[in-house]
């Protein structure tokens, strides 16, 4: 099995912020996601799109349909390991098209010099579980966690082998356009026309 191959787009959020399904969105005569898993597909081999419903695409990426249900993004990550090619899996919200790329190899390099289960991004004192990498052998606490109803990701992260990317490490690449935004709202749509937002879509 490849350390890493495998990149999950988390698809299943309620979107109630933005009041329609985020993961719907089309940017130039194309799913903003598939922008996403293209992009991803220049670093990993396989893309694949976790959702409540595996019907809701016709794409020629792979669609996964949640394993367990209404349990919010731990139950998707638990979906993507399950389903995983690698023994890590990158995990990143349908709502966070801003993807950088030599970041991720950067996280590549990380994990392979240092032994983990999560690599986990840390900015600013908070934490970015849906910009990080999930190892296939946390499976199991993942499932405990989400059997007690204990939905919280970083909840069960804490009890893992973790790592964590410092602000010095993510400052280095940081730009004009912040990585880690997230779609959350209408008016963050505005940020797809504007040039130094729309080439981290390309």
């Amino acid at each position: 099995m490849k350390k890493f191959s495998t990149a999950a787009i988390l698809c299943g959020g309620k979107s109630s912020r933005m009041g329609f399904d985020k993961s719907k969105l089309v940017f130039n005569d194309k799913l903003l996601i598939e922008h996403i898993a293209e992009k991803l597909n220049r670093v990993f081999d396989d893309i694949v799109f976790i959702t409540n419903d595996k019907n809701k695409f016709n794409t020629g990426f792979r669609v996964i349909e949640d394993v367990i249900k209404d349990c919010g993004p731990i139950g998707a990550i638990y979906t993507a390991l399950l389903n995983s090619n690698s023994q890590f899996v990158f995990v990143v919200g349908c709502d966070m098209p801003f993807i950088n790329l030599d970041y991720i190899r950067y996280m590549k390099e990380i994990l392979d010099t240092k032994e983990a289960e999560c690599l986990i991004t840390k900015k600013g004192g908070y934490f970015e579980p849906l910009c990080s990498f999930y190892s296939i052998d946390i499976k199991d606490k993942l499932k405990e966690s989400i059997d007690k109803g204990r939905f919280k990701i970083m909840d069960t992260i804490m009890k893992c082998q973790a790592i964590y990317t410092s602000d010095e490490e993510v400052e280095k690449f940081i730009s004009e356009v912040d990585m880690f935004a997230n779609l959350n709202y209408k008016e963050d749509l505005e940020k797809l026309k504007y040039g130094e937002y729309f080439k981290w879509m390309l």
